[in-house]
């Protein structure tokens, strides 16, 4: 089977769009399957999806994302995994194009194409589409996007890095991705595959306060393992504006340094400020280059969700104060 889309829910109403959008793919009905991990403690209302042969329900009891997600893989029986919210959905045809990238990037364990932002009411709030390739190790360090809304990841190597780490919150997409950064290459298609809910009304269960500093420890964590640092350089060097990237690995460098000694880890900061420095001489002449500045300032690269958020929040505050002056 080609793959797996384990779509984890907590009940809410618009899993049965989200399950409709991989069951009416124009793809080969026994080359994929559908997952839903029940977790939202009861069971779910009645729906024509339930009597379909190519969805399979399980439950796991309000144990959060993370373990849904592991659990639904652990039945999986596709060669790659789609992890789709409840809330989000696949767009037409996403499945064929992920079949072609598949056999034309065979050695890829992780294959993703672009994702549409779109509001409750079907608005469309953005687009992204990194169109990263390769070893993206650095890029991924560095807050690059890689949507898993939008991603299929190989089964073996989702396996092989531990799957979801469920002591991670709000950023576990992110901490999984590094950890395969880490050990496989990533390939993209261009076309826009799949659409995230964002918006105003917008809600989640994930505590997001403590994601920031689980997303430092995430990335620490990568920063132990063999081979990160010459992995990470190399991406750098192989991309296609090497000077921001190496910029991006400073920073990296520099943010765990803090991380380190806010937690007294005085010789694990140490190093860090070491390979940092020597991650500076590696970049040799980039360092003269304002990309490789702007890739230290930046608080967040290109092309990721952050700025359609920002954006988005712009939007309803100027909204605010002209609804505001017009009271007036």
């Amino acid at each position: 089977m080609f793959c797996s889309v384990v779509i984890p829910t907590i009940g809410r109403s618009t899993v049965s769009r989200a399950i409709q959008s991989v069951l009416e793919q124009s793809f080969a009905a026994d080359d994929f399957e559908v997952i839903v991990v029940n977790d939202s403690g009861k069971p779910l209302p009645a729906a024509d999806w339930q009597h379909s042969p190519q969805v399979r329900v399980m439950n796991t009891n309000r144990r959060e994302r993370s373990f849904a997600r592991n659990a639904g893989a652990a039945i999986a029986k596709g060669e790659y995994l789609c992890f789709l919210d409840d809330d989000d959905w696949l767009l037409p045809d996403s499945l064929e194009y992920f079949w072609t990238l598949a056999h034309q990037n065979s050695d890829a364990v992780w294959l993703y194409g672009g994702i549409r932002v779109v509001d409750e009411t079907g608005k469309c709030l953005g687009e992204v589409n990194s169109g990263l390739n390769g070893n993206c190790l650095a890029q991924m360090m560095g807050g690059a996007w890689a949507p898993i809304q939008a991603s299929l990841i190989q089964t073996k190597m989702f396996f092989a890095v531990g799957g979801y780490n469920s002591s991670i919150c709000g950023t576990e997409d992110l901490d999984l991705c590094r950890r395969i950064a880490l050990h496989g290459d990533f390939a993209n298609v261009p076309a826009t595959v799949a659409c995230l809910l964002r918006g105003p009304s917008w809600d989640t269960s994930t505590d997001y306060l403590r994601a920031p500093e689980d997303t430092r420890r995430s990335r620490d964590a990568v920063l132990s393992e063999p081979g990160a640092f010459t992995r990470m350089l190399l991406s750098a060097a192989h991309s296609s504006n090497p000077s921001y990237w190496y910029g991006r690995i400073l920073r990296v460098y520099l943010s765990t340094v803090a991380f380190n000694l806010r937690r007294k880890r005085l010789l694990t900061a140490t190093s860090r400020g070491i390979f940092g420095l020597v991650s500076f001489a590696m970049a040799g002449r980039h360092i003269f280059s304002k990309s490789f500045w702007q890739g230290v300032k930046a608080h967040h690269p290109p092309d990721t969700l952050h700025f359609i958020v920002k954006a988005l929040e712009q939007e309803a505050k100027q909204d605010a104060f002209r609804t505001t002056k017009g009271a007036d």
